[in-house]
């Protein structure tokens, strides 16, 4: 008969090493909200230094753009719609007339052979603003890209219930868009080093019912992350790529009453900005959020997904109705 006791000293021990490896990570995670941030002092010292924001006319994107310009970034706004990008610029200048606003107009749903060409239109935005205002010392120079623009046009939707467009346009939004502007900026970043490519993840990524496609690509955002992260570093360069983790955010596309768990754009924007310098990988951007996360990590997965699917069932009942109505 096997002696039940000589399991007990090691299982003490395995109990004893998970629990303390569950505190240390609990500790690392709460800690990084209380890091002063390196975004500035790292990557704009001269307060000449260009940041680039992806998905910039409206919501988070904005709001990386404010928070930005609001530290001493000149910043180049990111958008398809020209009109619109241009009244954000104006926006922007006349609030932080200390810096420079420019825009990049470029369809991120539908992306063509011609991204290559931004690497081109950047530098030339930089050095005419360079010579335009004379500009001594160390001249202004990308050192920060944001990629933020994403979201999902239809959610709480079945996958059965996306057409051949859908599936494209969700997919290059979400995920083709960062990863070909990443390759197609990086030899920038890498000669203006130190750099931050930051891109901006959600709860989804865990895997969400009704939102199939959109969860699977911010699963891809992680894994870009985290792989380019590793290839920066194993090729010796001073980039720092981090991923932001975020949950529901009160923006245009989604007017939902702002609270405690819902913040505005600009705040999670902030919140975002703050975390720069932390040390991790993946990190979530608002304090509320990561506590939200934490029953992400730690209940079972069958009851997050239930309580998930009743959500997300019921926005799709709202929207039948409106429909119905309309």
């Amino acid at each position: 008969m096997t002696d039940l006791g000589t399991f007990t000293k090691p299982l003490a021990y395995l109990g004893l090493f998970t629990l303390g490896k569950a505190a240390l990570s609990l500790t690392r995670q709460a800690t990084n909200f209380l890091l002063p941030s390196t975004l500035c002092k790292r990557y704009n010292p001269t307060k000449t230094n260009w940041a680039l924001v992806t998905g910039a006319t409206d919501g988070i994107g904005f709001g990386f753009g404010q928070e930005l310009c609001a530290r001493g970034f000149n910043v180049i706004l990111h958008g398809r719609n020209a009109e619109k990008l241009e009244r954000r610029r104006r926006e922007l200048q006349a609030l932080f007339p200390a810096v420079s606003v420019h825009i990049l107009v470029r369809d991120a749903q539908n992306v063509t052979a011609d991204i290559d060409d931004v690497n081109a239109e950047v530098r030339d935005i930089i050095r005419r603003n360079n010579r335009t205002i004379g500009s001594q010392g160390d001249p202004g120079r990308l050192t920060v890209l944001i990629n933020n623009v994403g979201g999902e046009t239809r959610p709480s939707t079945l996958l059965k219930e996306y057409t051949f467009e859908d599936v494209q346009a969700t997919i290059s939004r979400n995920a083709t868009f960062a990863i070909q502007i990443t390759r197609v900026l990086a030899g920038q970043l890498e000669e203006n080093a130190p750099g931050l490519v930051m891109n901006v993840s959600s709860i989804a990524a865990f895997g969400l019912p009704y939102i199939s496609i959109y969860s699977s690509t911010k699963g891809f955002v992680d894994s870009f992350t985290k792989s380019l992260r590793a290839e920066f570093a194993a090729e010796g360069k001073k980039i720092e790529v981090m991923g932001l983790r975020v949950a529901e955010v009160r923006t245009a596309g989604y007017d939902v009453e702002s609270n405690l768990f819902v913040p505005e754009a600009r705040v999670l924007a902030s919140a975002g900005l703050n975390r720069v310098g932390c040390g991790q990988e993946i990190v979530w951007a608002y304090f509320w959020h990561w506590l939200q996360g934490l029953s992400f990590e730690y209940l079972p997965r069958w009851m997050l997904m239930k309580v998930a699917a009743m959500k997300l069932k019921a926005i799709r009942s709202d929207q039948e109705a409106k429909a119905k109505s309309s």
